[in-house]
């Protein structure tokens, strides 16, 4: 069984502080690999004691069985290899390079851990869909909102449910529709209320999120993840939009003529409802 495996299996009799020192280190291997349980309990907000702890309940003899196994697993994983290769290439000479070199690394790190299938499932599911309702507020609306207006503009019938208007919004999910729910730390929890809410009416819902440790993919029909470093106080978006992008692309690929036809009766109402008056 590698690392990964074991904190999939433990992660739902973890305590809070153990999910936390896991999640942590699952979405930072390369960089947990070079650092003491003192600097992973720091990072992830927990006791040292509780990182041992969590090494205990992941059947290790040992945190340091457990910093061996998971430096296999980086070793093993070409994927995680490659994107440790391209995060360290570079000696930054200034702060502007430092910070787009990380943009650079979340794109790679997402693209790493995207595979065309899902893609493909996640386009599948929102063209089926009876109605798209699209839901994460705050730093998450840089996602959503130009998402579902990109939707909204090709189909028709996609809604972004407003913070301050949950209630009313998500009373009208239904079976045969399909949720997109953007959830990054701090994980929102009136987002993952209405992901919850629309899998107890029978809708599918869509996980745009950072770790499949995330509360979020625990709800979800189907889980898509981006990776949201930042040399900054806050979290990237960048990864998570080029996401957004690609399904937007692979819908625009899989119903063609239906696109089309919707984009042309929505520029003959831009023109019919032009915001500038012309003289005759």
């Amino acid at each position: 069984m590698t690392f990964v495996e074991r904190i999939q299996e433990h992660f739902d009799s973890l305590s809070a502080g153990q999910k936390k020192a896991a999640h942590y280190i699952q979405t930072n291997m390369q960089d947990a690999v070079m650092q003491s349980a003192h600097k992973i309990a720091r990072h992830s907000g927990v006791s040292e004691a509780t990182v041992h702890r969590l090494a205990q309940a992941l059947s290790y003899a040992s945190f340091s069985a457990m910093l061996q196994d998971l430096r296999q697993f980086v070793l093993k994983d070409q994927r995680a290899v490659r994107n440790f290769m391209l995060s360290t290439s570079h000696q930054e000479d200034s702060w502007l390079e430092k910070h787009f070199q990380q943009e650079i690394d979340n794109l790679h790190e997402t693209m790493a851990r995207s595979n065309k299938l899902h893609i493909h499932q996640a386009a599948r599911m929102l063209l089926e869909a009876d109605r798209i309702w699209v839901v994460g507020w705050r730093m998450g609306l840089s996602v959503t909102s130009y998402l579902s207006f990109v939707l909204k503009y090709m189909l028709g019938n996609c809604e972004l449910i407003p913070q301050g208007g949950v209630a009313e919004y998500a009373t009208y999910i239904k079976p045969n529709d399909t949720v997109f729910a953007c959830g990054f730390p701090r994980y929102c929890s009136r987002t993952l209320k209405v992901a919850a809410l629309a899998k107890e009416e029978g809708a599918r819902v869509i996980a745009l999120t950072d770790s499949e440790l995330s509360p979020f993919a625990k709800l979800a029909d189907l889980t898509l993840l981006a990776s949201g470093k930042s040399t900054g106080f806050l979290d990237s978006y960048t990864a998570s939009l080029s996401v957004a992008s690609a399904i937007i692309n692979e819908i625009s690929y899989l119903e063609k003529a239906r696109v089309q036809s919707n984009i042309e009766k929505m520029e003959m109402m831009f023109k019919e409802f032009q915001d500038h008056f012309e003289w005759k």
